[in-house]
C-alpha cells in the first residue's frame, strides 16, 4: 500500500506515524507546503515573547528524523495543488523552484488544516500586518518586533506599539507575550466579550485582569482599514482604523480573527464539503471518496451535545482523528464519534477554559 498524506503538522504527522506502526511495509509520503514539519503550534506566541527562548524547542520532528525513525518520506516546501481521483494521483508543486510533478497513491489522507482569516480590508497586505500560524510567520513577527525594540533601546524611537485583532485564545496569548516584551498593546474584538467561545461569566474576569495589566480592550469593534502612518512610512509603522472612528498607530498588527478550513483541493476534486465549510467525513474519517480520508482543522465532526457537525480547530482532536483515519486506512475498524472541544488558555495569572457547548451556542442551535 502507498499512503500519501497532504499536510505535515498535527494531523498529517500523526496519520503517517500511526500508519507506519500498523504497517511496516507501507510506502508513506508526506507533503508539507511549509518549510517545517511537526512543530508545536501552541508555543509560537511564547517564542515571540521569549518565554520559550530556544526556537529549536518548537521543532518536534524533521524530515530526517522521521525518515530515520519511521521510514517516512517527508517532502517539505512541497504543496499539493490538485487531486485526480480517477487516476489516483496528486499533482504537487515545489514551493521554492516551481517544479511540478504527479505522485500516485493507493490511499490519500487530507490533513491541510486551516488558514488564518485575512478579511479583504483596505491595506490588509501592509507588511506590518501579520498572522501567526506557522514557524515562518513567527520568525517574521519576532524579527520585526526585535528590530523595533532594538531601536527603542538605542533611543531612536519611543514606545513600541501593537494591535491584536481578535481576542480569542491566540489573540490573548499574543497580547500577553507582546506585553511581556514591553510593548503597548491594544486588543480589538468584534464580539461584546473577549474569549468568544466561552460564556460571559468566564470571559469577564479575564478581561478585567488584562485591563489591569495595561492592555486596552476595544469590544464590539472591528478593524476597518490599515494605512501607512505617513508617506515615508510605507513599510514600517501602520495606522489601524477601527469602525468606530478610532485610529491607533502601531509598529505591528497581529490578525487573530479566526481560521477557515483549507479545503480548496478537496472541493476542486469533487469531495463533499459540509454545511460549515469543512470536509465531510464519516465516523471512520472517510470522505465521500472511499480511498480518501481527512482529519484535523479542515474536517467537520459531530458534537456530543449539539445537533449537526462542527469545525474544531484544536490539536487534540486533530491528533485523535488522525489516529482513527490511519487505523481505518490500515484495515482496522475504529470510529471517531464526536469532538467535545475542550480548550484552555493562560493569560497572565489567570486560566480560563471551556468544554462542550457554551450557553449562547446551545441557545442558538437548531434541535
Amino acid at each position: 500500500m502507498k499512503l500519501v498524506v497532504v499536510g505535515g503538522v498535527a494531523a498529517g504527522a500523526s496519520t503517517a506515524a500511526r500508519a507506519r506502526r500498523l504497517d511496516e511495509s507501507a510506502e508513506i509520503v508526506v507533503f508539507e507546503r511549509g518549510h517545517h514539519v511537526s512543530f508545536a503550534n501552541c508555543g509560537l506566541p511564547y517564542h515571540v515573547g521569549e518565554v520559550i527562548t530556544e526556537r529549536s524547542r518548537l521543532l518536534l520532528q524533521t524530515p530526517e528524523s522521521l525518515r530515520e525513525s519511521l521510514n517516512i518520506d517527508v517532502r517539505i516546501a512541497t504543496e499539493v495543488i490538485a487531486i485526480d481521483r480517477e487516476a489516483k494521483t496528486v499533482t504537487v508543486k515545489e514551493v521554492d523552484t516551481g517544479k511540478e510533478y504527479t505522485e500516485p497513491y493507493d490511499k490519500l489522507a487530507l490533513c491541510m488544516g486551516a488558514e488564518a482569516v485575512r478579511p479583504p480590508l483596505p491595506g490588509i497586505d501592509h507588511p506590518a500586518v501579520e498572522v501567526l500560524r506557522r514557524i515562518g510567520d513567527m520568525d517574521k513577527i519576532k524579527a520585526r518586533l526585535d528590530a523595533a525594540l532594538a531601536e527603542q533601546k538605542a533611543g531612536k524611537r519611543g514606545v513600541v506599539t501593537a494591535v491584536v485583532v481578535g481576542a480569542g485564545y491566540i489573540g490573548l496569548e499574543m497580547a500577553e507575550n507582546l506585553h511581556h516584551r514591553g510593548v503597548k498593546v491594544d486588543v480589538v474584538e468584534l464580539s461584546d466579550q473577549i474569549l468568544p467561545p466561552v460564556d460571559h461569566e468566564i470571559a469577564s474576569p479575564v478581561e478585567q485582569h488584562i485591563v489591569q495589566r495595561g492592555i486596552k480592550v476595544h469590544l464590539s469593534t472591528a478593524a476597518a482599514a490599515f494605512q501607512p502612518l505617513s508617506d515615508n512610512d510605507s513599510a514600517d509603522r501602520v495606522k489601524v482604523e477601527l469602525n468606530n472612528g478610532t485610529t491607533i498607530a502601531a509598529d505591528l498588527v497581529i490578525l487573530a480573527a479566526g481560521v477557515k478550513p483549507s479545503v480548496g483541493i478537496a472541493k476542486d476534486a469533487g469531495i463533499e464539503i459540509g454545511e460549515r465549510g469543512g470536509i465531510k467525513v464519516d465516523l471512520h474519517m472517510r470522505t465521500s471518496d472511499p480511498d480518501i480520508y481527512a482529519s484535523g482543522d479542515g474536517v467537520e465532526t459531530p458534537h456530543p451535545v449539539l445537533p449537526g457537525t462542527y469545525l474544531a480547530p484544536l490539536a487534540g482532536p486533530a491528533n485523535r482523528q488522525a489516529r482513527v483515519a490511519a487505523e481505518n486506512i490500515c484495515g482496522r475498524d475504529t470510529t471517531y464519534k464526536s469532538t467535545q472541544g475542550t480548550s484552555i488558555v493562560k493569560v497572565f495569572d489567570m486560566v480560563a477554559g471551556g468544554t462542550g457547548a457554551s450557553s449562547a451556542r446551545a441557545c442558538h442551535s437548531t434541535w
